[in-house]
């Protein structure tokens, strides 16, 4: 059961409206449905949650509060990829790389770390340009090879020709 007072249906709607994030999402609503008085592993089973999360958010809320649903800053050094940063090379990918003067038909790793740092003066690892170009919904793919089946009709033909008698 959530005890503290100010944990009210109209406050977690409010905090749901204010703050966006699928995940701070799914946390809001299973602890309305815990207000409503569901059972935790209804609620579980219904949100895909583990029971453990359920019991931890639950915890969480009856010590700290509300605060505790918000996200907290994350540590590390801040990412370089601005939203403006993004949304040029957006633009950029959606274009071939020879288009500005790489000698490559489609993006990859090591052709995004070089135009990053030509362009954008930004300097990346290959891994991290892969991330980003991941983060923008671009897949690389591996390279394959197809073969081309020659015709039976073709095959004799050039069979012929290696030949130094011709075929009776």
């Amino acid at each position: 059961m959530l005890e503290r007072p100010e944990t009210t249906r109209q406050r977690l709607l409010a905090l749901a409206k204010e703050v966006p994030g699928a995940r701070l999402g799914i946390k809001i609503a299973a602890l309305l449905l815990v207000l409503e008085g569901q059972r935790p592993g209804w609620i579980t089973r219904v949100l895909g949650l583990s029971r453990m999360s359920l019991s931890r958010w639950v915890g969480g809320v009856n010590e700290q509060g509300l605060e505790f649903v918000l996200p907290k800053p994350r540590p590390g050094r801040p990412g370089q990829l601005s939203e403006e940063l993004a949304q040029t090379l957006e633009g950029h990918l959606d274009k071939s790389p020879q288009d500005f003067g790489w000698s490559r038909v489609g993006w990859d790793g090591p052709t995004l770390v070089a135009h990053l740092k030509k362009y954008f003066g930004v300097n990346l690892k290959v891994r991290q340009a892969q991330y980003w170009m991941h983060r923008l919904g671009y897949r690389m793919k591996h390279a394959s090879h197809v073969y081309i089946q020659a015709r039976a009709e073709d095959a004799k033909r050039f069979r012929r020709s290696l030949k130094k008698t011709p075929e009776p």
